[in-house]
């Protein structure tokens, strides 16, 4: 288990990708925010009890924050890595 794994990469806009105490089937806290090209429609999106037991997705004009905790289907940043 690490403590975090941090990732960024540029696709139609920035994305940051961040893991917190996170391993190959868990993560703890996993944000991730981008800055798009294109502007999106405002939304707020909560879930419960999905992929992780608690989420949230924010999306503003360009900007998108999305918050789990406790994920149980966590993003493999070293699959991104390779195509960089």
């Amino acid at each position: 288990m690490k403590l975090f794994d941090y990732f960024h990469q540029w696709d139609y806009g920035h994305e940051w990708y961040l893991n917190i105490f996170c391993s190959k089937w868990l993560n703890v806290f996993q944000f991730n925010a981008q800055w798009m090209s294109y502007p999106g429609r405002p939304i707020f999106l909560m879930s419960i009890l999905g992929e992780s037991l608690f989420g949230f997705t924010f999306t503003l004009y360009k900007f998108d924050f999305t918050f789990d905790f406790l994920n149980y289907r966590p993003r493999d940043l070293q699959e991104y890595r390779q195509w960089e």
